[in-house]
């Protein structure tokens, strides 16, 4: 008599990507206030940002 028994895989835990630590669902998907806090000033600096070619509006290329 053959008998299947079927494995329940558990959902890969997500990871704060900031400090890789486990998230918390209050501040999904970061770790703590800090890691979400330190995401934001990435933001407003400017930190994320993606390269182009293309000169920013209002300003001509080779002035």
């Amino acid at each position: 008599m053959s008998r299947v028994v079927e494995l329940k895989r558990k959902p890969p835990k997500s990871v704060c990507p900031m400090c890789k630590r486990p998230t918390v669902s209050a501040y999904r998907p970061f770790c703590s206030p800090r890691c979400k806090d330190e995401d934001m000033r990435r933001w407003l600096e400017g930190g994320y940002r993606i390269p182009t070619s293309e000169a920013p509006e209002g300003e001509e290329e080779g002035a």
